[in-house]
């Protein structure tokens, strides 16, 4: 399978390679001088203090021990019913998890035999316990999806079940060949086996880790080659690379969305767990694990329900938040306060498991006091930079003005999706603007994300962003101490194709959104140039409401929110709205880049204004049904284009300078104003303002006046005097740097590789039906079921893409 070219050129990938040399550099040390572990068993997780706690949780009712108990009886009382795997020996590894932890915590030789009996199944069959159709091959179905179920759980039973009197020496003996067979061809040909960020590597890299652990000190010399291999390589250079600052897990972020994502970080974090009780410490994880917890709680939408990211099929505009997320901060090693938080935060939700009981077993077996998350005292943004997301709010009630915004670079993983500039908006639990894209999207048409007609992209990739950027970022992205969210994406690079630099020369939108009286209102600002009439700029804004449009105003309604979609201006084109029934990417006529439509019945306002040069103003209100619409005004005087909001007390003014020189703003008193492109000495410039004839004039300078404010961009507060205040940005909940590092550069090869001579190489296989031109999105397809199995819902259907 082929996979994307996503290394740098020039300043920014000297920059990279210096970068990611060092990183590696500084690493392998500790690595490399420590030896294979060679003590004895149990060496995975389970230690005097876990075996203590867990033994008082079996009678707690309701704990993880204690329906892991009760699971393991329930599957020795009736082994038929329990004997079939469902999907990939993922149940069959649940079976395994909850029979070890209930022999862990009783003692009992019942469950010790009952884990046994999965243990060898998963060791010999494939569907049916007995049917002797597994073995080495098993764990390559699904481009090796099975290895995350086959591996690790198998594993943790060759360590646990060490020294029973039942696990003889040729088990143990047929455990590691069967290991060396499923991690061999894995690492050869196994999916994204060197591309950490991923829900398949993540599988990997968890099998591995525990079978090199477990298997220490008795699997010969390859044993010590396959222990260097995950210490040295998959752990202090694969995963080093990605926790680093700028990388993709930077900020707590999954690049595939988060319906692939709780299972991996989980993954992850026991993994990086037991690496350290082995002797090897892995810089960064500790942030990493911090700030997955900063990151679930800033994504929960005033509703409760977690932001996507990238792709899903659950026919909702969000998801559900997953147990397996905190549990990751809790079972990992994350500092102290975070796991309590995070075990106070699963607590609020009433979180959790019923499919990956062994994690949650292990999150209740720390043993530590849940606490609260101190959202008082929390800022409302956040940055997860490694991805580009920015998530704010207006408060911590349900009753919040809620945002999220994307602009990402292109990374090396799958599901994500073309949509630079995409945003989302709630007013409290209504979602008044959503993205409905459908699972495997290709397309920046199905989101809220803007895109411009390229001329260099092949034709199936038209007129939607592509895959090869390296320089999309927010330019400025962040909340303002009096809530206000201003974000600047520069999605411009989103049309280079390959080595080719983009042939869109301007792409930019600005967003802000205000929020107000408990309404919400985004001001959104679209620019771009072609140097084509036919080369338009493509504008979605999508609603889970029916929406009907008289003139240039789109209306609709969602829970107890009126939502109206104005164009305020627009260089040329007109406006339409569409409702959408739910479908997907993957019928009739549909191109990766033409596709338009939802997963969900929505509808969606549409523009397309028309090149070479487009420029468009949207004000997008969500406010109390029946409460009416602000006034809005246009504004366009000598190198200013702008727009006025008032409603009832309350006033924004939103202004381009397009000239680039000192202009003079009019705005009403006690309006907040946010100058784009302000003329600036530095990062700052300087405002005055007198009372005139209608109100305020705002003069805006790069030296001088009487405030001097930040210009990226400059927001100001007048008071009923026409006094000026610098509306500062607020302290966000991590300090982030303005543009994220360029692109993962392409891994070197693995200095393990111990496939017969001849063997293919992953990059030898055939592209998957989803892979594009040149293998832009190339994917083993996984099928829907499977990620409904990566959140924890057993799905027995299997639907390829």
């Amino acid at each position: 399978m082929e996979r994307r070219d996503v290394s740098s050129s020039g300043k920014g990938s000297l920059f990279l390679a210096l970068a990611l040399v060092g990183a590696i550099a500084a690493a392998p040390a500790t690595a490399a001088a420590q030896a294979e572990p060679k003590g004895p068993h149990p060496r995975l997780l389970l230690d005097d203090a876990l075996r203590a706690t867990w033994k008082k949780q079996a009678g707690q009712k309701g704990s993880a021990v204690a329906r892991s108990i009760a699971a393991c009886d329930q599957i020795r009382a009736d082994p038929k019913e329990s004997a079939r795997d469902y999907y990939m020996g993922l149940t069959w590894a649940g079976h395994l998890g909850s029979c070890l932890v209930a022999w862990a915590a009783t003692g009992k030789d019942e469950h010790a035999r009952t884990a046994m009996i999965y243990f060898q199944a998963m060791l010999d069959d494939l569907q049916t316990v007995g049917d002797g159709k597994g073995g080495d091959e098993a764990a390559r179905r699904d481009a090796g999806f099975a290895i995350r179920a086959m591996g690790p759980y198998t594993a943790l039973a060759y360590d646990w079940l060490h020294d029973y009197a039942g696990m003889t020496e040729p088990m143990r003996q047929k455990a590691r060949q069967r290991f060396k067979a499923w991690t061999d061809w894995y690492l050869q040909k196994g999916y994204r086996a060197r591309d950490p960020g991923t829900n398949y590597q993540a599988g990997y890299l968890v099998a591995a880790t525990f079978i090199a652990i477990a298997q220490g000190g008795e699997a010969g010399a390859e044993g010590g080659r396959f222990w260097k291999h995950v210490a040295d390589t998959l752990w202090h250079k694969d995963m080093a690379r990605v926790l680093a600052k700028g990388a993709i897990l930077d900020g707590g972020d999954w690049a595939e969305g988060w319906q692939y994502g709780p299972l991996s970080v989980a993954e992850y974090a026991v993994a990086a767990r037991a690496m350290r009780s082995a002797g090897v410490e892995v810089p960064g994880v500790g942030r990493w694990l911090q700030s997955l917890l900063t990151r679930f709680v800033h994504s929960l939408t005033p509703g409760g329900k977690m932001f996507v990211v990238g792709d899903t099929d659950h026919e909702q505009p969000y998801l559900d938040p997953n147990l397996l997320v905190l549990a990751a901060v809790v079972l990992g090693d994350a500092p102290e306060a975070a796991q309590r938080q995070a075990l106070g935060e699963a607590k609020r939700l009433g979180l959790t498991s019923k499919d990956f009981l062994f994690f949650q077993a292990l999150m209740e077996g720390r043993g530590l006091k849940p606490e609260q998350v101190p959202r008082d005292r929390w800022p409302t943004s956040y940055r997860a930079l490694g991805i580009g997301t920015l998530y704010a709010r207006s408060d911590w009630s349900d009753r919040a003005v809620w945002t999220a915004v994307q602009c990402s670079r292109q990374v090396e993983a799958d599901h994500t999706h073309p949509n630079a500039g995409n945003f989302v908006l709630s007013r409290g639990t209504d979602d008044a603007i959503v993205d409905p894209s459908p699972y495997g999207t290709l397309s920046s048409l199905t989101s809220n994300a803007p895109t411009v007609e390229s001329a260099q992209l092949p034709p199936d990739y038209k007129p939607s962003q592509a895959y090869w950027s390296e320089k999309t970022r927010f330019v400025w992205g962040h909340q303002t101490g009096s809530g206000l969210v201003v974000a600047r994406c520069d999605y411009a690079d989103q049309y280079k194709f390959q080595d080719r630099p983009s042939d869109v020369p301007e792409a930019v939108r600005d967003l802000v959104v205000w929020p107000h009286g408990g309404d919400a209102t985004a001001v959104v600002l679209d620019r771009a140039r072609s140097g084509d009439p036919k080369r338009g700029l493509h504008l979605r804004f999508r609603s889970p409401s029916t929406l009907t449009l008289d003139g240039d105003v789109a209306r609709g309604k969602v829970g107890g929110s009126a939502v109206t979609i104005r164009r305020v201006a627009s260089s040329s084109g007109k406006p339409e709205v569409k409702q959408y029934q739910r479908s997907d990417c993957f019928k009739g006529d549909v191109t990766r880049g033409n596709c338009d439509t939802a997963r969900f019945a929505s509808g969606a306002y549409r523009l397309v204004v028309p090149g070479p040069t487009m420029t468009a103003w949207h004000v997008i209100d969500a406010a109390a049904a029946g409460g009416g619409d602000p006034a809005v005004e246009p504004l366009n005087a000598k190198g200013l284009e702008g727009v006025k909001l008032v409603r009832g007390g309350s006033a924004l003014v939103v202004a381009w300078n397009r000239g680039g020189k000192d202009l003079s703003v009019p705005a009403p008193p006690g309006a907040t104003v946010v100058v784009l492109d302000a003329p600036a000495d530095g990062d700052t410039t300087g405002a005055s303002a007198r009372k005139g004839s209608g109100g305020c004039d705002v003069a805006v300078k790069a030296t001088g006046g009487d405030v001097r404010t930040s210009a990226t961009p400059a927001v100001l507060h007048l008071d009923a005097d026409c006094k000026l205040v610098e509306d500062h940005a607020a302290p966000a909940a991590a300090a982030a740097a303005l543009t994220p590092a360029g692109g993962a550069a392409e891994a070197a090869e693995p200095d393990y590789a111990p496939a017969a001579p001849g063997a293919a190489r992953a990059s030898d296989e055939p592209r998957s039906p989803r892979a594009g031109c040149c293998g832009a999105q190339s994917t083993p397809s996984p099928p829907v079921a499977a990620a409904l199995l990566v959140v924890g819902l057993l799905a027995i259907r299997l639907r390829r893409r």
